[in-house]
This record gives structure tokens, sequence and C-alpha cells, in this order.
């Protein structure tokens, strides 16, 4: 997996198959909008130029667009305001967003294809790197759900057919975080949501997400955080307060 360090209001292009995940690196909040799409929703039923020249190429991956959208250039700009477009339609449920929808991916494409490159050995995918990518899926699915219980690394070893030993490896290799680590984080992910939207006990939201220990929850939380839950838990109320337009007479 690549890490590529993003700021606000730029955007990453991660296309099929690709290994990818989100993490916040210094500010305690931010909020990510993905735009995910099935490549079927830009065929053509006939082979047009379209279809041959455009969609297909990147569709195969025989041309790789630019992974970062900065925002810097025009053609940028053009990219990261059709995302906003789609992704505001959508919030909105506006009338006819699918058909909004699909004009400004058409429009992404034709402001990205100028600067596509021929994809070389390294930018395709090799059948045992896919191979990889699945493996890991895998056991990542098999952690998300079940992130409330104990979770034991030979149970999720078992899960893809590897040792622990080589397990351990491996996820390191793939997400860049050791088992443990990605566990932990999943769980404090978990955490701030439920800080966020209930007013539940901070012992009890600990043991929901999967720990069992009260005093490591809360260092786990501040090494994530920068924040220990209570404090995570009053930010929030605060940034919420501070949200609500005061109306006086």
């Amino acid at each position: 997996m690549i890490y590529t360090e993003v700021c606000e209001g730029e955007a990453l292009f991660v296309n099929s198959g690709e290994l990818h995940a989100g993490y916040l690196k210094k500010s305690p909040r931010c909020v990510f909008s993905a735009v995910v799409f099935h490549p079927d929703l830009l065929h053509s039923r006939t082979q047009d130029t379209v279809q041959t020249q455009f969609i297909d190429p990147l569709i195969s991956k025989k041309l790789v667009p630019p992974a970062h959208i900065r925002g810097v250039q025009p053609w940028e700009q053009e990219v990261l305001t059709a995302l906003r477009r789609i992704i505001t339609s959508h919030e909105q449920n506006t009338p006819a967003r699918e058909l909004t929808t699909k004009a400004q991916l058409y429009g992404i494409i034709a402001s990205l294809y100028p600067h596509m490159k021929p994809a070389n050995g390294a930018d395709v995918i090799m059948a045992g790197q896919r191979s990889k990518v699945e493996q890991i899926k895998k056991a990542l699915a098999y952690i998300n759900s079940h992130a409330h219980e104990p979770i034991r690394l030979r149970e999720v070893a078992d899960e893809i057919g590897m040792s622990e030993g080589h397990f351990c490896r491996f996820f390191k290799q793939m997400v860049q975080k050791s088992p443990v680590e990605y566990i932990n984080y999943h769980r404090i992910q978990k955490a701030c949501r439920l800080l966020e939207q209930s007013d539940r006990k901070v012992v009890d939201i600990a043991l929901d997400v999967g720990f069992d220990n009260l005093s490591y929850f809360i260092a786990t939380f501040k090494k994530w955080n920068g924040l220990t839950p209570s404090q995570y838990r009053k930010q929030h109320e605060a940034d919420q307060a501070l949200a609500v337009p005061y109306i006086t007479d």
C-alpha cells in the first residue's frame, strides 16, 4: 500500500482492485467523502469512439490517471468541482442525480485524460498481487466483523490459510500497520462515533468496541486522537454548539 498525505479539499483516484484506506495524521477530526461507482455505469452498448479511446483503456488500466488531485492546475480544479457536484447531488437527494453523476464522471475523465500515462510493468496489478489484495480484504473483513469480540491473530491467519508469523508480516507489508495496531484503530474509530452520537458511559463504550481494560482503552484512544474519550466528547459537543446558529430578538 502506498501512503499519500492529502490536505483538505484534495482528492485521490483509486482504481478497482487497489487496496486503500484513510487515516488521520494531525487533525483529530475530518470527513472523508468517497465517490464509488461500477465501471458498467460508463459503458456504452456499442463500441463507439468514446468507449474504445477513453473508457476501455482506463477500466483495463492500460492508461493510469494521476492519483493525487491537488486542485493547483485548472484541470484539477475541474475534477474537484465535478466531485463536489456529485457528492452534493446525492446528499441533497436531487432529482435525476444518477444522470447528473454520470455526466460529471464523463467530465472528470475528460479532464484527466490528457494527464494519463501508459501503464508499465510496475503499474499493472499482476495475478500474484491481485491474490494478495483478495487475501488482505478477507482478513480485514474478518477483523471488522469481529472487532467487538476478543480477536486471536491465529484465527485471522487461519481465515486466509497462513501461519500466524507469516500473517503478521504479510499484514504489516500490505496495510503498513501491525494487526494489533489496525484492530485498535478500527475499535477507536467506532468509539469516536459512539461518543459523538450518545451519552453512554466511557466504560460501556470501551466494552462495546472490544476493550476489556478501561485504562488501556483511554491510553489507546489518546494515542490515536490526541484526546481522552471524555475530552473528545466535550470537544465534539463544543463544535456542535458552535455549528448551531444563535438567534436573538
